[in-house]
């Protein structure tokens, strides 16, 4: 189990995280999600042990990230860039790792790279922007840490090798693996993972299960036959995505009853179709505000 509990972090005097709590079990994949500058990626290098929290704690199976350091080979950090190995060779790297990993997988290393047609020999900053990610994720792997948390791993990388990524990870969440990925790519996201982390000003605003909050919101595009009731579009349980002219496009929540869509269908609308609920859409609502389109 890796917990975050009350944690908090400034940088230069100004508050990045503040009263961060989640936990995560096992082999769960979990999204980090939040507008540029919520925090995400200070939290994945606090949760790793990079940083250090001004209050609050981490800790894999019960025990402290930050006050016991042997805990930290539980957890690795994989950044956006390999930066760091640029002027290193895979193999140096591998080395690298196994001096700090004491369960570092050599074989695994090797074989992965094989896999993917990386070469051995060439230094890390001839590669292409996917080559890196993969070698980069590769490298994380092999650590066989049992949380692994990435920043943006398949940000600016062609179709095939996010496909490899995405692939080589969730190998590693069918073998146990704790996975926490930060990315802009909803529908990726939405694709894998199982729990949504929502960040919002240093805070996680929302942890939820995706199946379980996909399943407490409907979507819906409606055309009314006169004005639109602004009563009923102001509900707290009601979210405007999109107004183009008549037609809207809107989110119910229905965890808490069915009043909105009761009414709604009191209204009888020209037009009430169902519509499939996005992340995007959940993000905007949570953390992006109305979207319209006048």
């Amino acid at each position: 189990m890796l917990t975050v509990n009350g944690v908090r972090k400034s940088i230069e005097n100004r508050i990045v995280l503040e009263n961060v709590h989640f936990a995560l079990t096992p082999g769960s994949v979990a999204g980090l999600i939040g507008r540029n500058g919520a925090g995400k990626t200070t939290l994945l290098k606090t949760m790793a042990g990079i940083l250090d929290p001004e209050a609050g704690t981490v800790e894999y199976n019960g025990r402290s990230v930050h006050n016991e350091p042997e805990v930290k080979r539980s957890i690795v950090f994989v950044p956006d860039s390999p930066e760091a190995f640029y002027g290193y060779t895979p193999q140096d790297a591998a080395k690298f790792y196994g001096l700090i990993y004491p369960d570092f997988d050599p074989g695994f290393f090797k074989e992965t790279m094989e896999r993917f047609g990386l070469p051995f020999t060439r230094r890390v900053r001839q590669f292409s922007k996917g080559m890196r990610m993969l070698f980069n994720i590769t490298l994380g792997l092999a650590t066989r840490a049992k949380a692994v948390l990435l920043d943006e791993p398949t940000n600016g990388i062609d179709p095939i090798a996010k496909k490899q990524v995405l692939t080589l990870l969730m190998e590693a969440a069918e073998e146990g693996v704790t996975l926490v990925i930060s990315s802009h790519l909803l529908d990726e996201l939405e694709r894998i993972t199982d729990t949504v982390l929502l960040m919002k000003d240093g805070s996680i605003e929302q942890s939820m299960s995706l199946d379980t909050s996909m399943g407490t919101v409907l979507k819906r595009q409606i055309v009314f036959k006169s004005e639109a009731p602004e009563a009923w579009l102001n509900r707290t349980d009601v979210f405007v995505l999109d107004h183009i002219g008549r037609v809207y496009t809107v989110l119910i929540q229905t965890q808490d009853g069915t009043a909105a869509l009761d009414i709604l269908k009191g209204a009888d609308p020209l037009l009430n179709e169902s519509l499939p609920v996005k992340l995007e859409d959940l993000f905007i609502w949570k953390l992006g505000g109305h979207a319209h389109v006048e």
